[in-house]
């Protein structure tokens, strides 16, 4: 039996709906909701077979079937096999508001895969979902029990790795971020292992002031995708 979870957020099921319809199992409506975005989401539900029940529900809820993590088998047939892949690779992040807000960026720069490791790191919980607006449920987030080995399966497979760090010389908009690449970037505290850093083909930064230690990660993460997005257009 599939997994089924529940949301009342509208963004939330807007933005699933208009990508990934299959995954909604029905949407309940409040009575006589007067809601311009609840009667669009009515529509596309209707357009899809997505079942609708009104009743003295307090608004809007909706019941869907969330995204499983994917592995390392879903990377080498699915995603290696995508024409100039953007995969994103987490070295342990543990907020849970950091990965939702990297879920949702990742959408919007259009990458095609996120690698978490199995240890040490957040997962797909309720939280995350919530904060990535739906991004968890579109983008295939894949889980590795070695993140060295997955690299290195990347640079076989002719990818160009860049780790994201504040100590490289290299700032984001001199490099080539088109073709098969994959970024790194750092847990909130540490960073990215050194271990790791040491196995990208280059490292880069981003230039900020000198009076700000450094960017969260979901806001360098932000940045430097939306570089990727608009070399790739």
């Amino acid at each position: 039996m599939k997994r089924i979870l529940k949301t009342k957020d509208i963004n939330f099921i807007q933005t699933l709906i208009e990508n990934k319809p299959d995954k909604i199992a029905e949407i309940k409506i409040k009575d006589k909701l007067a809601d311009k975005r609840v009667a669009n989401i009515a529509a596309l539900a209707k357009k899809n077979g997505i079942g609708i029940i009104s009743n003295k529900i307090e608004r809007f809820e909706a019941s869907f079937y969330p995204r499983e993590m994917e592995n390392i088998k879903f990377l080498e047939n699915k995603i290696l096999k995508k024409e100039n892949p953007l995969i994103v690779i987490l070295d342990h992040i543990q907020d849970p508001q950091n990965l939702g807000s990297i879920l949702r960026s990742s959408l919007g720069a259009s990458v095609d895969a996120i690698i978490i490791p199995k240890d040490r790191a957040c997962h797909l919980t309720p939280s995350v979902r919530k904060v990535s607006k739906a991004a968890s449920e579109i983008i295939p987030t894949i889980i590795v029990s070695n993140l060295r080995n997955t690299v290195k399966i990347l640079q076989r497979n002719f990818f160009e790795i860049f780790a994201c760090t504040g100590e490289a010389s290299l700032s984001y908009f001199e490099v080539d971020l088109r073709g098969p690449r994959a970024l790194i970037f750092g847990s909130e505290e540490k960073g990215i292992q050194k271990f790791l850093s040491n196995e990208a083909d280059e490292k880069i930064k981003i230039p900020i002031d000198s009076r700000l230690e450094s960017l969260n990660v979901s806001n360098a993460t932000s940045v430097i995708l939306f570089e990727a997005k608009r070399q790739r257009i």
